[in-house]
């Protein structure tokens, strides 16, 4: 019972509020008033246009930084990694795979991949064996302690 009343007591004052305030804005209405200047000023249409520009900036070298640093490619369970990878052109590229104990290098272009050759000794290089940066193992830290949603 003390609910619906409480019910009824909201409902009252938000009605009341809502008559005052059209009663307000039919006021304002007939003595209305031009504006002399603009309300939005030139500063802060220059303010927001920089800060557009700072994020984009921000997005595009976050962008291109994950792109060189190849520190979150994923991989297969540890199974498959990329072990080495040398740029051959604009859009060509000779990936060394490491698949099990088996490495492959393949040649990737924008249309196909293709097995250039099997290793039967594996090469050891020092991107295998270097440990990631400090930075990567807190951001990995990070990502596993956030709930999934």
């Amino acid at each position: 019972m003390k609910t619906i009343i409480t019910l009824f007591y909201g409902l009252s004052l938000w009605l009341t509020s809502s008559i005052c305030f059209a009663a307000e804005t039919t006021e304002e209405i007939s003595s209305a008033k031009t504006l002399t200047t603009s309300p939005i000023s030139s500063g802060a249409l220059l303010e927001t246009f920089f800060g557009l520009v700072l994020v984009l900036i921000t997005i595009a070298f976050l962008a291109w930084l994950l792109r060189r640093t190849n520190r979150f490619q994923a991989t297969a369970n540890g199974e498959m990694k990329i072990i080495a990878g040398l740029p051959l052109g604009t859009r060509e590229r000779a990936l060394l795979l490491q698949v099990g104990e088996q490495q492959i290098l393949v040649g990737v272009t924008a249309q196909q991949i293709q097995t250039l050759l099997v290793l039967e000794k594996p090469i050891h290089t020092d991107n295998a064996t270097t440990p990631p940066s400090k930075f990567a193992e807190k951001l990995q830290q990070m990502m596993q302690k956030q709930p999934s949603s």
